[in-house]
């Protein structure tokens, strides 16, 4: 039988491929484990879309925002951000790290922290970034994310 006292070699192979392993699962383990609260039936995942990036920096339980829309379809979220080549979906869902739930009974936008702000209601995918931006740039993870983003 050998021992790995004998073998450096097998003994550091082993403890490389083990850290190498763990590593690779805690990777792929912030892409793809749920990062909310929401359970989605089959008939709302078609309302749902996730954020792009999630703020893997910090230690909140969601390191994502959602956006809770009135709105209907997310084509109200193609037009184009400022005369950008980004589009409303693009700032709100990957610059701003939140996922975009259509078609809910109001406006209002959940922070990492938990805490839900209303948002105005009765108002274009437009003005309604604009909110979000507005917003999050008041938020202490939010203001560099917003100043990032072209004015």
């Amino acid at each position: 039988m050998m021992r790995f006292e004998s073998n450096p070699i097998l003994f550091y192979s082993a403890i490389s491929f083990l850290i190498g392993c763990y590593s690779c699962a805690q990777q792929n383990g912030n892409v793809t484990a749920p990062q909310n609260n929401i359970s989605l039936d089959e008939r709302e995942e078609e309302n749902f879309f996730d954020a792009l990036r999630l703020r893997t920096d910090l230690k909140f339980d969601t390191q994502k925002r959602i956006l809770y829309t009135s709105i209907d379809h997310i084509q109200a979220f193609r037009q184009m951000y400022k005369g950008t080549a980004m589009s409303l979906e693009y700032v709100i869902r990957d610059r701003l790290h939140t996922a975009i739930f259509l078609n809910q009974p109001t406006n209002q936008l959940q922070s990492m922290d938990g805490s839900v702000f209303e948002m105005p209601q009765n108002i274009s995918a437009t003005k309604l970034t604009d909110e979000v931006i507005s917003l999050i740039g008041k938020m202490y993870f939010g203001a560099d994310e917003v100043k990032a983003l072209p004015q």
